[in-house]
């Protein structure tokens, strides 16, 4: 990482490029709401409905929310605890802590951002997992979810291989573990019904995931099986990402309250990806991090290919939301 971009396994992107990219965002966002805005003042009678919608998506997300204004105060109250750990480190290893911190003097280490983001998973799939029995479809479920299982069950097995792959700081430790490993069983759950069905497909996915983690892995701990499991647990996640896009393009559902748990879901997972991408790019210099095949290229770009899927999927939901808001029948006010 420089001054002027960044470096996405081997490859310099100017921040030019990340500019034009923002700045593209920024009018097609400015567009929508502008043509949004006036599709709405020239029909009388659609804002109140849409002011009701918005009113109507907070009370039904609201359990959601509090969890996850929970694991924001969690955050801060860990983070203003102030460094616990410094001072029982050596010089050397001090040393290079005093550096990382004066990197990320907010978070205090880059490693806030991952914790965060398993404590929004946490809640994405608790979520889940309490609506399912609604009947309706998400993107979450069945082989979404089986896929995002082996991700999290690779990232157990990682955590409990070593301990190079615990998080550090004022949000690391046992706490952001103890998350991942729940998230395995919750995700069984969501996805066991299409293991009954898609058993053959799955042990062929596994084994081409596992060639491919063996062919690319990064080289962070010293214990070989846990730089594969890492590698294959961003796979599994990956494909899961893909299906999860597919799934929101092909899903119908037609009942308002079930339409409302999901925009949450959408939006969550993206703000928890952008987290993960953020890390990654930013976290670690582009030749400190030795590895096999792409190396790290492979953990980012498949983080920035979960990125882009969330993304699209939000993006289809929002404006699929919007297109049946105008379509809603015009009712005269006497």
């Amino acid at each position: 990482m420089d001054a002027y971009g960044i470096f996405l396994g081997g490859f310099h992107i100017d921040a030019q490029t990340f500019e034009a990219l923002f700045g593209m965002i920024v009018v097609m966002v400015m567009l929508r709401l502008e043509l949004f805005r006036r599709a709405v003042n020239g029909r009388p009678g659609e804002a109140a409905p849409s002011a009701d919608k918005y009113k109507k998506l907070l009370r039904e997300c609201a359990p959601e929310a509090i969890g996850t204004l929970a694991c924001i105060l969690l955050v801060i109250a860990l983070r203003s605890r102030g460094d616990t750990i410094g001072e029982s480190m050596d010089e050397r290893s001090r040393e290079a802590w005093e550096a990382i911190k004066a990197q990320w003097p907010v978070l205090m280490t880059a490693d806030t951002l991952l914790a965060l983001q398993v404590m929004l998973r946490l809640i994405v799939v608790l979520s889940a997992v309490l609506r399912s029995g609604n009947g309706k479809t998400s993107p979450l479920l069945e082989e979404c979810a089986l896929l995002w299982f082996g991700g999290a069950a690779a990232r157990s097995a990682v955590l409990m291989h070593s301990k190079a792959y615990w998080l550090e700081g004022p949000v690391g430790g046992m706490i952001p573990t103890i998350l991942e490993v729940m998230l395995a069983p919750l995700l069984f759950l969501l996805g066991k019904q299409a293991l009954r069905r898609s058993t053959l497909t799955m042990t062929v996915v596994t084994v081409l995931v596992g060639i491919f983690a063996q062919r690319n892995n990064i080289h962070l701990a010293e214990e070989q099986e846990a730089n594969l499991l890492f590698t294959a647990a961003h796979s599994f996640e990956l494909l899961s990402a893909v299906l999860y896009l597919g799934r929101t393009l092909l899903a119908d559902n037609d009942s308002p309250d079930f339409e409302f748990s999901l925009t949450f879901t959408h939006f969550v997972m993206v703000v928890q990806q952008s987290l993960a991408v953020y890390f990654w790019l930013q976290a670690f210099e582009p030749d400190t991090v030795s590895g096999t095949g792409l190396g790290i290229a492979a953990i980012q770009l498949s983080c920035l290919g979960q990125l882009c899927a969330y993304l699209a999927a939000a993006s289809l939901h929002i404006a699929t939301w919007f297109v049946d808001e105008a379509n809603q029948p015009i009712h005269a006010h006497l």
